[in-house]
């Protein structure tokens, strides 16, 4: 398996992290308990692979990459409050959906490369 630095989704959900951390700054200030949760999904997708790549075993590998596209899907939930309750500005929404979009692009496809089915070997036509 390869090192979690060399893989696209890692690189996309760090990329969306250290951007999350950006507008915190401000929205921290308006309301701290929704930029702890924000803060607290950006970091565990990208915090899932790195575990996931730490494993030898590409089920747990998938299981860790799984918990990276849910917390994506929360990250979403708290952009959206966040830009509901203007506490957050367009342009920052923006960034930072167009960020978590591309983020799970990559976890999607990573997701898809550790898929049992796909394994080598795995096709039973193949026997």
């Amino acid at each position: 398996m390869s090192s979690f630095e060399d893989l696209d989704a890692f690189k996309a959900c760090h990329q969306l992290t250290l951007a999350v951390h950006g507008v915190n700054v401000n929205l921290e200030e308006r309301d701290a308990e929704l930029a702890g949760r924000l803060w607290s999904a950006a970091i565990v997708a990208s915090s899932r692979i790195a575990r996931g790549s730490g494993y030898r075993d590409r089920r747990m590998f998938r299981a860790c990459v799984d918990r990276t596209a849910a917390a994506l899907a929360e990250l979403e939930v708290y952009l959206e409050l966040a830009r509901e309750l203007e506490l957050i500005s367009a342009e920052g929404h923006r960034e930072l959906e167009s960020l978590s979009g591309r983020a799970l692009f990559y976890v999607m496809k990573l997701a898809m490369s550790l898929d049992p089915a796909k394994a080598p070997g795995s096709d039973p036509s193949e026997k």
